[in-house]
């Protein structure tokens, strides 16, 4: 099926404006336009500051030198969004330059817009198979960090018991511990889960490392979150007849979206940056991540196609965008939800 696609969409754009230089060039245009933007704002900036006194929402009017400031620092964020939008902009390039073999080119020249370099990683390569590998592994490390978070942070927060201290410092020294320096010890739970268990696979010591990880950094990270929430919420909760576990679910847990969502983000994100220990536990290459796939393609001789490597890195944003789409809502209005009553 995406053989199909790949090819339709391939023969459709085989002339006109993509199989024309000009895409490179329309992608150079619209850099050069926001930069345009941003710096007919400063001169209007400046031009309003000659005029009368300049604000910044309800703050007091500018100074000399607090325009001078403003004005710096919109330099250096335009600097910097060139840092950022220039590798880009060279990235969506190659990836959709035909005329480009093996190695990637940077410029304009000799561009030709085709898909041979996503055909290549769906045809050529076992791409598909580490799309679902990593999703799979980023979905589940996500959502069983989440759940043994919220438990960890919300007894380290609400409970007094003893060990408490005691056991926070050891998770603020475990953060300082490389998960690398354990990959020996991996291998040996590995073997004596999978004799135990013999549907224990690689992918699931993988979800078990991530989440293990996870738990320590993340249950003090949203511990600190918890404490900033009244205790008298837990004080009315209980006078309603709550229980520890219906004052978790209904009155804690919706006022901890915002960063709960940050903590399942990031654990969704993990998987498809990490490449080092899927390259070591992972040996088939069908059953490798996205990362440590795509790292063959600019290592080993076979598969040697640096351009295809780039497209994969197009594709690997996407869904990473996706789940930030969908959390974002979490992100903005989780404070503003919550169990108190009018």
């Amino acid at each position: 099926m995406m053989k199909v696609i790949l090819s339709t969409v391939t023969s459709a754009a085989g002339s006109g404006f993509f199989h024309t230089r000009l895409l490179p060039l329309f992608l150079a245009l619209i850099i050069v336009v926001a930069f345009i933007l941003i710096l007919a704002f400063i001169l209007k900036t400046i031009s309003d500051r000659n005029k009368k006194e300049l604000y910044l929402s309800d703050k007091p009017p500018l100074t000399y030198w607090g325009t001078v400031g403003l004005i710096a620092t919109y330099s250096v964020l335009i600097f910097w969004a060139f840092i950022v939008l220039w590798p880009i902009s060279q990235m969506i390039i190659s990836a959709f330059n035909g005329n480009q073999a093996i190695y990637v080119s940077v410029g304009f020249k000799n561009y030709d817009f085709s898909f041979k370099h996503f055909k290549f990683l769906f045809e050529e390569t076992a791409f598909v198979n580490w799309v679902i590998n990593t999703i799979f592994i980023s979905v589940t490390t996500a959502l069983l960090t989440v759940i043994l978070v919220s438990f960890t942070g919300y007894v380290y927060s609400r409970f007094r018991f003893k060990g408490r201290k005691a056991t926070l410092m050891s998770i603020m020294l475990i953060q300082t511990i490389p998960i690398f320096a354990g990959i020996t010890a991996f291998f040996t739970l590995y073997e004596l889960l999978n004799d135990l268990i013999p549907v224990f696979s690689k992918h699931m010591m993988l979800i078990l490392i991530y989440t293990a990880g996870g738990i320590a950094g993340n249950t003090f990270i949203l511990k600190g979150y918890l404490d900033s929430i009244s205790t008298e919420l837990d004080d009315a909760g209980k006078m309603d007849g709550c229980s520890n576990m219906e004052i978790y679910r209904l009155i804690i847990m919706p006022i901890a979206k915002p960063m709960l969502a940050i903590i399942a983000l990031w654990s969704f994100i993990g998987p498809f940056m990490d490449f080092l220990l899927p390259r070591i536990l992972l040996s088939e290459t069908k059953a490798l991540t996205l990362a440590s796939g795509l790292y063959t393609l600019v290592v080993d001789d076979r598969s040697f196609n640096q351009p295809a490597f780039v497209a994969g890195a197009l594709l690997i944003a996407v869904p990473i965008v996706f789940m930030f789409i969908y959390l974002q809502k979490y992100l903005i209005s989780g404070l503003s939800k919550g169990s108190i009553k009018g």
